[in-house]
């Protein structure tokens, strides 16, 4: 009877462990695939948006291509003010370098073209000034 408790416990041990490595192994595969999902669809909008501003170029329409050019930039800053994390000094000093380049230029060049596609440049502008302060601000502490 002690031999078979034994082995329905050895059974029993290598049975949860099955299981648990299945679950384990799914839900790697289930995040692996979801990421996958995303970066294919970052690559297939990335293509359509240059497919689009070569149009735009070929076709002579050169304030079009600036709109579309501008608005990508300002979803990137937007986005990179809202999902930044700072958590690194590296990161933190690429985005400040980064960011600090963006705000000296559109100073320096303000937009010229005719075609604004976006009312929320000066909002956009206003969002890169509070990343360039909170950036100099954790850099001092």
């Amino acid at each position: 009877m002690k031999r078979f408790a034994f082995i329905f416990g050895i059974v029993l041990i290598a049975a949860i462990l099955v299981a648990a490595g299945f679950l384990l192994g799914f839900g790697q595969r289930f995040m692996t695939d979801a990421y996958s999902v995303t970066a294919l669809d970052k690559s297939l909008t990335d293509a359509s948006t240059h497919a689009m501003l070569l149009h735009e170029l070929d076709s002579g329409h050169i304030d079009e291509a600036r709109g579309l050019l501008r608005s990508e930039l300002d979803s990137d800053i937007v986005t990179i003010w809202a999902f930044g994390d700072y958590s690194d000094a590296r990161s933190r000093k690429m985005a400040t370098n980064v960011l600090a380049r963006i705000a000296e230029f559109r100073a320096e060049y303000p937009s010229i073209y005719t075609n604004r596609t976006s009312g929320d440049e000066a909002q956009v502008d206003a969002k890169i000034a509070s990343l360039l302060e909170q950036a100099k601000k954790t850099e001092t502490r």
